[in-house]
Formats: C-alpha cells, sequence, structure tokens
C-alpha cells in the first residue's frame, strides 16, 4: 500500500489502475495460499484414501480409488451403538438400582407412562425391544412390587394388559427426566437440530433392517465355506500336470 501511494504522488502511474493491479495481484496470492491450503489438506486425507476406500465415499477428484476398507468390528454400525447404549445404560442403572430397578423395568415403566394407557404384553415387548418371555418375569415382578396391574379384558381372555398403578406411574415421573438429563449431556456438543436429524435417521436405520429380515428368511445371506487350503499332495499333482504334455500329442524326433 506504502509503494502504491508512492507511484500515485509522482504520478508515475494513474492511482486507479495501481489500486486495480494491487488488487489483483493480491487476488493472485489469496488463490495461490488457498491452493496451499488444499493441497496440504489433500495430502493429509490422501493416504487414507489410498489405503481404505469406505464403500459409497467420495474421493477427491482426479484420484483413483483404492482398495476397499476391510471390515472392521470397532468401527462398525451396530457395535458404536451398542457401545453408546451399553455405557448409558450401566449409569443410569447405577442410579435407578436405588429404586430397587433394572433398566428393562424402568424401559416398561417408560413406555407405560408415555402411551398413557394399558398396553398388551406384546406391545410393551415391541415398545422395548425385550422378548415376551423375558417380559412376562418382569412384568410379573414389578406387579408384585405394587407398580403394573395385570388384567384379562372381558372381551379376549387370552391377551394380558398391563398398566401402571398410580405408585408406578408416581416412579415413571421422577425417572424420566433423569433419563431426559442423559441424553441432553450426551448430545450437549450438538445443536437441538442435529439431535434430532440424529434420531430420525437412527429411526429410519431401524426401518431399512427390514430388508436383512426379509433376506435372512428368505436363505439368502449364508456364511462363506470355509476355504480348503492346498496340500503337499495337490501340490505336487499340479506340478506333474504342468510337467507332463497334452495328451494325444506326442514329442517328435
Amino acid at each position: 500500500m506504502l509503494l502504491e501511494r508512492n507511484l500515485a504522488l509522482h504520478g508515475v502511474v494513474p492511482s486507479a489502475l495501481l489500486s486495480a493491479l494491487t488488487k489483483q495481484s493480491i487476488g493472485r496470492k489469496y488463490l495461490s495460499m488457498r491452493k496451499l491450503h488444499l493441497q496440504i489438506i489433500e495430502m493429509q486425507i490422501l493416504p487414507m484414501r489410498r489405503s481404505a476406500l469406505i464403500p459409497g465415499g467420495a474421493l477427491l477428484p482426479g484420484h483413483k480409488p483404492g482398495p476397499k476398507l476391510m471390515y472392521r468390528f470397532s468401527n462398525s454400525l451396530p457395535y458404536l451403538l451398542a457401545r453408546l447404549g451399553v455405557r448409558m445404560g450401566d449409569l443410569f442403572t447405577r442410579v435407578i438400582r436405588h429404586e430397587k430397578l433394572t433398566l428393562p423395568m424402568y424401559r416398561v415403566l417408560a413406555a407405560l407412562s408415555e402411551q398413557g394407557h394399558p398396553l398388551r404384553l406384546g406391545e410393551i415387548a415391541e415398545l422395548t425391544s425385550a422378548e415376551v418371555s423375558t417380559l412376562s418375569r418382569i412384568v410379573a415382578e414389578m406387579s408384585r412390587a405394587g407398580l403394573l396391574t395385570r388384567d384379562r379384558p372381558e372381551n379376549d381372555q387370552r391377551s394380558l394388559q398391563v398398566a401402571l398403578t398410580s405408585k408406578g406411574a408416581e416412579l415413571a415421573g421422577r425417572l424420566m427426566p433423569l433419563a431426559a438429563y442423559y441424553e441432553e449431556v450426551v448430545t450437549g456438543s450438538m445443536s437441538a437440530k442435529e439431535a434430532a436429524e440424529l434420531k430420525r435417521v437412527l429411526v429410519e436405520l431401524y426401518h431399512n433392517i427390514d430388508r436383512l429380515e426379509q433376506e435372512v428368511e428368505a436363505g439368502l445371506i449364508t456364511v462363506a465355506p470355509p476355504v480348503r487350503s492346498k496340500d503337499v499332495r495337490d501340490e505336487r499333482a499340479e506340478i506333474r500336470a504342468k510337467a507332463s504334455p497334452p495328451r494325444g500329442k506326442t514329442s517328435r524326433k
């Protein structure tokens, strides 16, 4: 800028033209620095891209895809979700056990409280992702503790309806805000919009499992057979086959 003012004052170059040239020079320098910055980022990312390509991932422009990434248990979606759920569940259990509750018991209370009306055993099992046989024992224990009631409707004696007692509703009302606090802490680094989007994606992923269920039930997914290793006899047979001439052909002298 100092050079610009000196040249303009002495009439060497018109100030307007000099200003334009200076801005152009600054622009070129900015683009060069920007290009260098992108190259540095590319140098950091490219080794990972060369060694492994995540299926569905996009490569940087101008680069060929490398070998596909082998499955890693420690980076798999089910493992990451299970690790999150197990850790949160363990910390939650350490608090609610003072109320003589387990995590599955809390889920039954929360499901009934959220729905606001009695539910059949199968409905609770679906909401809590529990087996009906396991859930039946949990409900029986909670009923003995005075948290639930079990009744058979007059119009359907084969089904069992479960409802909260006043004691169970009161306990659910004290525990559900605690669960909300756990969720708030875990998603603390996310905005409300991001947290809502995460939940939407998780629900979508859950529904995508329907395809896997159909393929498993149809027998379309099986474990690959073991790879048969070659023994010494196989190797000797291959050597003899390569050394002997093809049938029907004799060597001419």
